[in-house]
């Protein structure tokens, strides 16, 4: 089985390239306008819960569980040590950028710093009375390994944030990590001395880690403000489902025309490196101008302008141009914000509710359309685009096969939907398929002819 690999930000560009303040600023007043819903902190201020020694938070994406830690949940008198811990080094250099002191006291100046570090980079930038030691779940595991280095990490350690914990369990379950294991038993284990605060926007891991290890949530408290009716958070506008990867294309056709004259972006997620090739083959067929972007550990290495994309993206939160859908997988599903203004489209080319919900979640604002893979028949019915051509015809056998072929319409497995089935989805979108028999070129044939009448 394959170990688990953290991802890793480059710094390999000579050219340092910053946040765009205006679009973080255009990001925020996007936000400020989502029809008088609450962040999280503001919803917590309302229902006054009582937060114990292990406490498990469940917030959408976008709710502002940042502001909730820095302004609720650390006391304002608060002097001792404060440990973040990440799932991987993309969501831990994002919070404390490791070799760039520059910016990190830049950000420091302007407020958006609380004294972060971490074990390679020491220096502390701000003027908050504690301090905040930012790891991953794989290095804290290291450090309970070693009795010394144990002492010295948590002797004057109050407070515990844990970040994207669902992803524990699943990191864990990679074979041999026994770091990973020994952070899962103390983090999930009671502290008469601290506080451990763990969040997530999808719970189906942790209770799956409490079905396979009865007695982990003993001890933790749950807040539940996922479906909090005035909680913020991002929506999908319109959902589509498929069952296979070949369906994209008539999405893609429909969506071409606005992609090219507004300079619409979309994002793609698979699990695997071969599924991205596939996604990047049909969209290039498509018409549009696809980038695939995988982990800078696997064994087959990303191009150079792969990894100039991966720096952009991370260090700007933009897609670069040319570039109009970005297609990435497990490597890069969590740990960073897509801030783009031009973001319309997501596609999940997985059923893993959790693969789904943290890959969405690099879009930071509403989506226009989803398109989303099931396994269950699908649950909504395809749309034939219906060519003018074949309108109003006699279609023999020849040219039914000629339509369905240029249609392109696929099966959950893959297989090209046939006339028969081509007729029933005419049928239920309005228009008439009449059965008769027609001569063509002096031949008598039996044929089906669609008519528009009743289109509705």
């Amino acid at each position: 089985m394959k170990k688990y690999q953290e991802i890793n930000i480059i710094d390999d560009l000579n050219e340092k390239i910053e946040l765009d303040e205006e679009l973080i600023q255009e990001y925020e007043v996007e936000r400020a306008s989502l029809y008088n819903k609450l962040y999280l902190s503001e919803v917590v201020d309302i229902e006054k819960p009582e937060f114990g020694s292990n406490n498990l938070i469940l917030a959408p994406v976008g709710s502002g569980k940042s502001h909730l830690i820095e302004k609720r949940l650390i006391p304002d008198n608060c002097s001792h040590d404060i440990i973040y811990l990440t799932s991987n080094t993309a969501l831990k250099d994002s919070v404390c950028p490791p070799n760039d002191n520059g910016l990190r006291k830049s950000l420091a100046e302007k407020g958006k710093s609380i004294k972060f570090y971490t074990s390679h980079n020491k220096k502390r930038y701000g003027n908050k009375p504690y301090n905040v030691h930012v790891m991953t779940y794989h290095e804290f595991g290291n450090h309970l390994d070693i009795p010394a280095k144990k002492r010295s990490l948590l002797e004057n350690v109050k407070i515990i944030f844990c970040d994207e914990i669902h992803s524990l369990p699943t990191y864990e379950s990679y074979e041999g990590n026994k770091t990973l294991l020994l952070a899962r038993s103390w983090l999930f284990d009671k502290h008469e001395d601290k506080k451990i605060y763990y969040f997530t926007a999808t719970k189906k891991n942790i209770d799956n880690l409490e079905l396979s290890k009865p007695g982990t949530l003993e001890y933790v408290k749950i807040f539940d403000y996922l479906n909090h009716p005035k909680i913020r958070k991002y929506i999908v506008k319109s959902t589509y489902f498929i069952n296979h990867i070949e369906q994209l294309r008539p999405h893609l056709k429909a969506k071409l025309s606005s992609f090219n004259y507004y300079g619409y972006k979309g994002l793609a997620f698979t699990p695997r490196i071969e599924e991205q090739r596939k996604i990047s083959e049909i969209a290039t067929f498509e018409g549009y101008t696809p980038i695939i972007l995988w982990s800078i550990n696997n064994e087959e290495k990303m191009s150079e302008e792969q990894l100039r994309v991966r720096t952009f993206l991370l260090r700007t939160g933009r897609i670069p141009e040319p570039y109009n859908l970005l297609i990435i997988n497990g490597a890069m599903q969590e740990g960073w914000n897509l801030l783009d203004s031009k973001m319309r489209l997501a596609i999940m080319d997985t059923t893993d509710v959790t693969e789904q919900i943290q890959a969405l979640g690099r879009i930071r604002r509403d989506i226009d359309l989803l398109i989303c893979k099931t396994n269950d028949e699908i649950k909504n019915e395809q749309k034939v685009y219906l060519p003018e051509e074949y309108i109003d015809i006699p279609l023999n056998n020849e040219r039914k096969i000629d339509l369905y072929m240029r249609l392109n319409l696929t099966d959950k497995n893959g297989r090209i939907v046939k006339w028969p089935t081509i007729k029933k989805l005419l049928i239920k979108q309005g228009y008439n398929v009449i059965e008769k028999t027609a001569t063509i070129d002096g031949e008598r044939y039996r044929v089906s002819v669609i008519t528009v009448d009743d289109l509705i």
